[in-house]
């Protein structure tokens, strides 16, 4: 693959990254998940790897270019990208540093029925190669699926022909937590 592709590749993980961070961190203030603010820090160390990535390929890029000016666009827009992902992480910092939301914000987690979280697929769950066209997830325990994480990948906003594999972790809002849960074969405290 040509450096060109590479950046092509990361500038577009980035967006896509930038965006995420943005509504699950908007989210871990809305539903005070720790578990979603966790998950924002971790993209934020994602986005440090990617934006470094397009720098370095970036320079070396501009040593085969007649007028390598015309490549601070990219680094531009990397940095642009990181801006937004720090911004991010400052506002799921507020949950993790455990300060106290607004009443605006109390009086919006109070309304909401749904829960977001992250839910791990383990071995033997029914969710195990079904794409979510076959769930019906939504309609069936009222839940979204916002992401997928397979190993370091992310896959954002997931359509409907991808396929649940094993040791996917799914970011997802529902309005039963447990019962995806469940499906995905985690144990679940049931309540007294």
């Amino acid at each position: 693959m040509s450096e060109v592709e590479e950046i092509r590749n990361c500038l577009v993980e980035m967006k896509d990254l930038s965006a995420l961070m943005i509504d699950l961190a908007f989210s871990s203030v809305m539903y005070n998940s720790e578990d979603i603010a966790e998950e924002v820090y971790l993209l934020e160390e994602k986005m440090d790897d990617l934006t470094l990535k397009v720098k370095k390929l970036t320079l070396r890029l501009a040593k085969k270019e007649e007028d390598p000016e015309s490549l601070l666009s990219i680094i531009d827009l990397a940095d642009i990208n990181e801006r937004i992902s720090d911004a991010a992480y400052g506002i799921a910092d507020i949950i993790l540093r455990d300060i106290e939301p607004h009443p605006i914000i109390q009086k919006i987690m109070e309304d909401t029925e749904e829960e977001l979280g992250r839910v791990t697929v383990r071995p033997g769950s029914v969710l195990i190669g079904k794409t979510l066209e076959q769930l019906k997830l939504p309609s069936k325990i009222g839940t979204r699926i916002l992401a997928i994480k397979r190993g370091e990948r992310y896959i954002y906003n997931p359509g409907r022909k991808d396929t649940i594999e094993e040791g996917d972790v799914l970011i997802a809002v529902s309005s039963d937590m447990d019962k995806l849960r469940k499906l995905a074969g985690e144990e679940v405290e049931e309540e007294e």
